[in-house]
């Protein structure tokens, strides 16, 4: 009775709940909640990780799929789960930033009810394609070729990925083009409306447009990274011909508020050594994605922050209201 008093007093005035040993984490399977169903970028990048961190823990990291809502389900549940180093969420720009200015009411709170772990991915770019039957090569003959056909063309974009429909409204209004903006809810059917000439004009993720591409019947002409996208060197970066339009989108693994200081530096260090492994940073590079490594909890926190005053202040001069 007296060694149970005196691991639940070593428990309370460590800050450990009274079931979680850091030395022995993790004894058991530990779950990596993903916003998105099975196959979508998110998820495959999850997965890529938690086959890596299942081998070097000798513990499996059970991917669990928690699609809908805009995320909104899957933070919501990490949110609310016990923080005792056995639920992790891999969360993303939507979850974390876009979501805070997109809707009035949100039941979880993106600062403090999570502490952030390490960074996966803080170079998600978005890139801007016509159909290839357009008379286009360039962004600045994209520009002039909207101008001289004012209100006649169209750009599409990707709603369930947060990012996408901002890049695309701030390159039109930025530039002032005038392009129809079509939303759509599944990339698969915006990328083949394009290919097939329903709209001239797209902005999605490197990854959703390949296939289109490799077919001849997208034409691929900027990236909406801060510089140009290492994966495509000869790709422009938009702010080359429109300064200051910079759309990165990121990943990154976070815990519950609360989860033991021991367990997330122990989780850091080893998201940190495979993302070191050509392997992921080759696979990264497939998806349209880079990665400058996990950085710290404390390193991770702060780019999450930044981000949200980023998309915060887009949203501002976008207009955008909460639904």
């Amino acid at each position: 009775m007296k060694r149970v008093l005196r691991a639940l007093i070593l428990c309370l005035v460590c800050g450990l709940p009274a079931d979680v040993d850091a030395q022995t984490w993790p004894n058991r399977p530990f779950r990596l909640i993903v916003p998105t169903g099975p196959g979508a970028a998110t998820d495959v990048m999850a997965r890529l990780l938690a086959d890596g961190i299942s081998r070097n823990l000798s513990q499996a990291m059970v991917v669990e799929n928690m699609p809908g809502a805009s995320g909104i389900l899957a933070h919501q549940a990490v949110a609310h789960a016990a923080p005792d180093g056995y639920t992790f969420l891999f969360t993303n720009t939507s979850g974390m930033a876009i979501n805070r200015i997109s809707f009035k009411q949100l039941p979880y709170d993106p600062i403090k009810d999570f502490t952030a772990v390490a960074m996966v991915c803080n170079q998600g770019p978005q890139m801007i394609s016509v159909n290839a039957e357009l008379p286009v090569k360039t962004l600045t003959e994209l520009i002039a070729y909207a101008n001289t056909h004012r209100g006649k063309l169209s750009i599409a974009f990707d709603t369930t990925a947060g990012a996408a429909a901002f890049a695309a409204k701030l390159f039109n209004r930025r530039a002032d083009l005038g392009l129809i903006e079509v939303p759509y809810r599944s990339a698969a059917q915006m990328t083949q409306d394009v290919a097939s000439g329903v709209n001239q004009v797209m902005v999605s993720s490197v990854a959703a447009a390949q296939s289109v591409v490799d077919a001849g019947k997208v034409r691929r002409i900027a990236i909406t990274s801060k510089a140009r996208f290492r994966g495509l060197p000869d790709l422009p970066a938009v702010s080359e011909t429109v300064p200051g339009i910079a759309v990165d989108g990121f990943f990154a693994v976070v815990a519950p508020a609360g989860t033991p200081a021991d367990i997330v530096a122990r989780l850091n260090r080893e998201i940190a050594d495979y993302l070191k492994g050509p392997e992921i940073q080759q696979r990264l590079i497939s998806f349209g994605l880079a990665t400058e490594g996990a950085g710290t909890p404390a390193s991770t926190a702060q780019f999450i922050r930044k981000e949200q005053d980023h998309w915060r202040a887009l949203a501002k001069e976008l207009g955008v209201e909460p639904q």
